[in-house]
């Protein structure tokens, strides 16, 4: 990897992490009429013109860098969202219900397409050698579950806003879970998927503590705490929404790249050279 392609990757990997933390603090802002932690979301002014400047810089070193078709297409659907965020957040105050939670969302998709291009620019990330035989349950899966999942952070980012009720919210939840597990565990259970198993195992454990933390919003629901310590919940919740769906796309990605069905299998192991 030449140096060009070094601090391209770097450059994502830090837009990354920016843009956990605006996200993170934008919640402080967006979801809470009180705002006890009003404070904490100023920053958020500052973070996100962060990531509009780190945007910029990504695309301009993937032009440099020669980067592939996937990570520039990526980067220009960021620069996009950086965009329409900045349209969406400088609306006058009060904002609209509508205008907050396309904010919200946008946000929690943003950062899963950053820790995406993160990955892509990575000098680690190449097919497996050998291309391993997968199950068509296993591949449905990896197609379906980032859908199934970015439908659940719909389905959440709704309710934080009082626009949906919590009950739609509970059920998708159990159907979520259906679909992690149908594509974790053949990965985590199958000795032929052994390379990716570190990666299946991260992202149920990054699905369940998400799991827990919606279970615990909902039992406080009912409870007289303090504002602050449930919008910290909250930011905590929201927070590891992203990641697990960043970590769904992930898995679903690593799946595509080295599962192949026998035949394909078969076909690739026969053009390869012995």
């Amino acid at each position: 990897m030449n140096v060009r392609n070094i601090w391209l990757h770097r450059c994502a990997i830090l837009l990354a992490a920016v843009a956990f933390l605006s996200m993170c603090t934008g919640t402080c802002v967006t979801s809470n009429e009180e705002r006890p932690l009003y404070s904490v979301g100023q920053c958020h002014i500052w973070l996100s013109a962060g990531v509009a400047v780190l945007t910029i810089a990504l695309v301009l070193c993937m032009r440099s860098a020669g980067a592939g078709s996937w990570p520039r297409r990526l980067g220009w659907i960021v620069v996009a969202g950086v965009a329409v965020e900045a349209v969406l957040g400088f609306q006058p105050l009060p904002q609209a219900p509508a205008v907050r939670i396309a904010h919200a969302f946008i946000a929690q998709l943003f950062f899963p397409l950053t820790v995406t291009i993160a990955a892509l620019t990575s000098q680690a990330w190449k097919p497996h050698p050998a291309p391993m035989d997968g199950a068509g349950i296993l591949q449905l899966a990896a197609k379906l579950t980032p859908f199934v999942v970015l439908a659940q952070v719909v389905l959440g980012t709704l309710f934080r806003h009082g626009a949906l009720g919590v009950g739609l919210h509970l059920i998708g939840a159990f159907v979520v879970v259906l679909f992690m597990l149908g594509m974790a565990l053949p990965v985590i259970y199958g000795p032929e998927y052994r390379a990716l198993q570190i990666a299946a195992k991260l992202f149920l454990a990054i699905a369940s503590v998400q799991v827990f933390l919606g279970l615990a919003l909902f039992t406080m629901q009912s409870m007289d705490l303090d504002p602050a310590a449930m919008i910290l919940l909250t930011m905590i919740h929201a927070a590891v929404a992203a990641l697990t769906l960043a970590a769904t796309i992930m898995l679903a990605l690593l799946i595509r790249r080295d599962v192949c069905a026998p035949k394909r299998a078969d076909e690739a192991r026969a053009v390869s050279p012995s």
